[in-house]
């Protein structure tokens, strides 16, 4: 097998389906870079961040780092908790994610990963979207959240997420290019279960594509 990676936007269902798939292909799962509730911690200090023109990059960077502490690289993931330890920054985060491609693969749900793992045959890259209004209702009717705050964790989550890839990943554009996925899916539209299903079938058919196949038989003991 080989490594799907997953982005997704605030309400569309990314944390769902990425466990999903990982436990459909048996892969391990790596949880996105910046939780939901660290968004909403860094969500001032970032807006004006990036608001002010001339310490900005710096900024930015600090903050985004130091969310990165506090979540773990790592979701069951089967290696010693020594070896994965916790990502003090992106640069040994990108390590990880590439060490982790290379020794069988993974499902790992944001983290730049489509921008880490750029050019890879054996890697697919997956968006999962939506419209705005669509997505604050899932996020309203699967955690419970009145309109005011579904409104609030989405637009500080998009925020936090096109930040992230924007400052560290400058030259690779826009997080939302279709060109940078082989799938990009509508999730508020389809069920998360069909999501999982069309994500899984794809990236099976992919890695069977995109695998090395054996030389046939002429090929193997030379024409004559």
């Amino acid at each position: 097998m080989a490594t799907v990676t997953i982005a997704a936007t605030y309400g569309a269902g990314g944390s769902l389906i990425g466990p999903a798939v990982a436990q459909r292909l048996h892969l391990p799962f790596v949880d996105r870079a910046i939780p939901t509730a660290i968004v909403e911690r860094i969500h001032e200090p970032l807006v004006e961040a990036l608001a002010d023109d001339t310490k900005s990059g710096s900024r930015v960077g600090r903050l985004l780092n130091s969310a990165l502490n506090y979540s773990g690289l790592f979701v069951g993931v089967p290696m010693a908790l020594e070896e994965l330890g916790v990502a003090p920054d992106v640069a040994h985060t990108e390590v990880a994610i590439r060490t982790l491609a290379d020794r069988g693969g993974a499902v790992i749900l944001g983290r730049a990963g489509v921008f880490v793992l750029k050019g890879r045959p054996d890697v697919f890259h997956v968006r999962v979207d939506g419209p705005v209004e669509a997505r604050r209702r899932n996020s309203m009717a699967h955690e419970g959240l009145d309109y005011k705050t579904a409104t609030r964790l989405q637009q500080d989550a998009d925020l936090a997420r096109r930040a992230y890839v924007s400052h560290f990943y400058p030259r690779a554009g826009a997080w939302e290019d279709p060109r940078h996925y082989q799938m990009v899916l509508d999730s508020t539209a389809i069920s998360i279960e069909v999501c999982v299903d069309l994500i899984a079938l794809a990236a099976r058919e992919f890695f069977a594509r995109s695998s090395p196949q054996p030389p046939s038989g002429a090929e193997k003991h030379g024409r004559h």
